[in-house]
């Protein structure tokens, strides 16, 4: 029975009874107490027919209203699905959701509530103690009424921002919306939607000046975005059920469209690319695929399990950005005026940095993303150069020379 403390029941005979409260000690959260019994209704008939007719009217009309209410507020509230985890909402949102339904006397109870905020009933029930417990929300079950209601004027508090935080959180916001016009922008949208009407009105920062002194800047989305959104939806839909995805792929290497069987395992966004590292059937192999290069996606109801000896970032680890290949070791030498560009960041984890005797740096690494390499040293021009392995040396200076013929 729902209770908190003491309080007196009147029976339909008339009489007092006493229910025994448990507000120290209390187990966990109890039970709604169970609907009205039969003899109840008797009695109610007994007294006066029209009456309880009038009655059993209202509370119908009531229910109803109730019903119409949950409906529009359920088709008008924001949803966001987490993309790894699944869930719908967190558990800080429910409780300011909660609140919000008790608050406005719409009585909700466990199966409404558990309805609404799509989880169990018995995680309703832990979010009620929470209420509760940590915020001595004064909570009761009304038995006529069949909801929850308050006791007495409360509200949770609103979140209040120390000025650092409040700064931090919507310089994210900025940069989060660098994610327009890509699959996560939805997502980005509601999540800041929720955070923004849990916060106080009051914010004592001036963040507008803050927000419009700070950009950035994110390499535009490739491909199209609505089909590079719909591919990443289906992916994460496939990932979250373990089911095996048909689809059609274009491969650029060979000009070609091939009918593929994936097993998803990772969604990865490299430079304005979205790549799904996957265990191709037709391969028999994990290998690297583009979204945009995906076409006409199907989920089917074959499953799969990602292998226990499995890891993403032993996948990458000799990948310069997402490029995969035979690891091979690459030396390349950057004269003085890189050195601070270079100290200064972690290009890879085998990276090894030696400083030469004439002011220029050397830096050793091992990966097999030859290509990717290639590209990136050509974008120092001449400040930086390949010393080995003779093969990508050589490719690099076919590649000026091609270059070069450019300009004659």
């Amino acid at each position: 029975m729902e209770h908190m403390g003491k309080s007196k029941l009147k029976t339909a005979s008339g009489t007092d009874t006493q229910r025994v409260g448990h507000a120290k000690g209390r187990q966990g959260l109890q039970h709604e107490p169970a609907k009205q019994s039969r003899p109840y209704k008797q009695q109610k008939q007994h007294e006066g027919y029209e009456e309880y007719a009038q009655y059993e009217r209202y509370e119908q009309d009531k229910q109803r209203e109730q019903q119409k209410q949950h409906k529009r507020h359920k088709q008008n509230r924001p949803k966001v699905t987490c993309a790894i985890s699944g869930k719908s909402i967190t558990g800080f949102w429910r409780l300011y959701e909660i609140d919000k339904l008790i608050s406005q006397g719409l009585y909700p109870n466990c199966s409404y509530l558990a309805d609404h905020l799509e989880v169990h009933k018995r995680t309703v029930e832990r979010d009620i103690e929470r209420l509760r417990d940590l915020f001595a929300a004064p909570i009761e079950y009304d038995r006529k009424k069949k909801g929850y209601y308050y006791t007495e004027p409360f509200s949770l508090p609103p979140v209040r921002l120390r000025e650092g935080e409040a700064i931090a959180l919507f310089l994210g916001q900025k940069l989060l919306a660098q994610c327009k016009g890509t699959p996560l922008e939805e997502f980005v949208e509601n999540a800041m939607l929720k955070i923004r009407m849990l916060l106080s009105q009051e914010i004592d920062v001036s963040l507008e000046r803050v927000v419009e002194a700070v950009s950035f800047h994110v390499d535009p989305l490739r491909g199209e975005e609505v089909e590079v959104a719909q591919n990443y939806g289906i992916l994460v839909d496939a990932m979250e059920q373990r089911r095996v995805v048909e689809m059609e792929y274009y491969s650029a290497s060979r000009d070609a469209h091939t009918r593929r069987r994936i097993e998803p395992y990772h969604l990865r966004l490299v430079g304005g690319a979205w790549y799904c590292i996957a265990y191709c059937h037709n391969r028999r192999e994990v290998r690297t695929f583009a979204l945009d290069r995906m076409q006409s996606l199907t989920i089917t109801e074959e499953r799969f399990e990602i292998p226990k000896d499995f890891s993403i970032s032993e996948y990458l680890g000799h990948s310069w950005i997402i490029e995969r290949g035979t690891p091979a070791r690459v030396v390349i030498e950057f004269d003085s005026s890189q050195l601070p560009h270079i100290c200064n960041k972690q290009w890879h984890h085998s990276q090894k940095l030696e400083t030469l005797p004439d002011g220029s740096l050397r830096m050793t690494l091992t990966t097999g993303s030859l290509g990717e390499i290639m590209r990136w040293v050509l974008s120092f021009g001449s400040h930086a150069r390949i010393i080995e392995p003779e093969a990508l040396r050589r490719q690099v200076i076919a590649e000026l020379d091609k270059a070069r013929r450019n300009y004659d």
